[in-house]
């Protein structure tokens, strides 16, 4: 029986989310994803043909090579520079280069499903649907966490998952997922697909799924990211009867514990003051502090790939920021053998890639934010929008789900031109 590459696509595309569940532990998560993407690169490496229009609409994809050539350089020069103070004790998977050169490998693993993405997704848009399949198993297995773990109730982990998934007040909000953020924004990106190929039902579902993340990014995200959509529809017809319910169910989730620690606390109490409402906001504050130095004080090139963690300590100066520190922050913000990160993709990348190399991936994103626009669907656009405000709170841009994603404006774009010059 003869198998089609297509095939492999798109079961790579079904098991996108299971990046925690249905996971072999080699080090690290080793994904069925990543494994279909490997099995397909492979093939072709040695069989595989592709179309020279291609190649040249490839190659014109100038600022994505770059950023990859950037990320190069940091990593060879980090990793035998000398810097003038001790860099930070912290567990390795491999050793400090070792892990470096993992990530590294892991972006242009990422970058190559991109460009593989867009071939495929141009010539068939229908094959988004295993995708929309793989989100909704996903997302019916996270209600299934989410509930019986808010009730107390016995339940069943697939393999690959920690023994304590995260969670908040011992409710589980990953899913298959490692962190709630990340399942968040993959199912803002799901329902927008859904809502594309016209399965309104399932997009609200996926939509609606996200309650179960509790993660504030998402739920702000996913609500900019509709009034994007529905802008022309806002205040029109039969959705002004929406209003008064949205407003009542505003007014009753600001008397909630969650509201007032995860959203008051966070948005209007300033970081100078340390308390419990405010705490992750003081956190996120500090780490993104510590990224900003570290790109300010290494512009060309960064601290580079994965190393954030490495120069943690030397640009640690919270005692100058929180005025009211305490013996349990203080050892919990030194992160004494734990790898910390930036928890913002954008200061991320500042700090171990430096301001070319930030330069070079904003270009992309905003790029691909025009090429979206330029296609004039809405769903589509919207799920690049929903990426940019994410990442403002995201743990890392080495997500498949989400070059994939990004890797459709530029399908539709390919498949528009090659219809116009057959």
């Amino acid at each position: 029986m003869k198998v089609k590459i297509a095939t492999f696509f798109c079961l790579f595309l079904f098991f996108l989310p299971f990046t925690q569940a249905l996971t072999l532990n080699v080090g690290f998560p080793l994904k069925v994803s990543e494994i279909l993407l490997i099995v397909m690169i492979g093939i072709y490496f040695f069989i595989g043909y592709v179309p020279k229009e291609y190649l040249h609409f490839i190659i014109n994809n100038k600022a994505i090579f770059l950023f990859l050539l950037w990320a190069l350089l940091s990593f060879m020069i980090n990793s035998f520079w000398q810097y003038d103070y001790p860099l930070k004790q912290i567990p390795f998977r491999i050793s400090a280069i070792g892990d470096s050169f993992l990530r590294f490998c892991y972006i242009i693993l990422n970058i190559t499903a991109f460009f593989i993405s867009i071939y495929f997704i141009s010539r068939n848009k229908r094959i988004l649907k295993f995708w929309v399949l793989g989100a909704v198993i996903a997302s019916s297995y996270s209600w299934y966490l989410f509930v019986f773990s808010a009730l107390g109730l016995p339940y069943i982990k697939l393999f690959g998952m920690e023994s304590n998934p995260q969670n908040l007040f011992g409710i589980i909000r990953c899913g298959t997922f490692k962190e709630g953020n990340f399942f968040g924004l993959f199912l803002i990106l799901s329902s927008l697909i859904a809502f594309f190929r016209g399965k309104t039902k399932v997009g609200w579902f996926l939509m609606f799924t996200i309650i179960t993340t509790m993660s504030t990014i998402s739920i702000v995200s996913g609500c900019l990211t509709l009034v994007y959509i529905y802008r022309k529809k806002m205040f029109t017809g039969k959705i002004l009867i929406v209003y008064p319910l949205i407003l009542m169910a505003v007014i009753f989730s600001a008397k909630t514990e969650f509201f007032q620690r995860y959203v008051k606390g966070k948005i209007f109490q300033p970081v100078s003051h340390l308390t419990n409402d405010n705490f992750s906001k003081v956190d996120r504050y500090l780490t993104g502090r510590i990224a900003f130095k570290q790109g300010l004080y290494n512009p060309f090139i960064g601290v580079g790939p994965y190393n954030y963690a490495l120069h943690y300590d030397y640009y640690n100066d919270y005692e100058t920021v929180v005025k009211n520190p305490s013996k349990w922050f203080d050892n919990y913000i030194a992160r004494t053998n734990k790898r910390a990160i930036t928890n913002n993709v954008y200061l991320e990348v500042w700090s171990e890639y430096g301001v070319v190399g930030f330069v070079f991936f904003m270009f992309f994103l905003v790029k691909t934010l025009f090429v979206a626009i330029k296609n004039k669907n809405d769903f589509i656009t919207g799920g690049v929008i929903a990426i940019l405000i994410s990442f403002n709170a995201f743990p890392s841009f080495i997500m498949l789900f989400i070059w994939v994603y990004l890797a459709i404006p530029y399908a539709f774009n390919y498949n528009k031109r090659v219809n116009e010059n057959p």
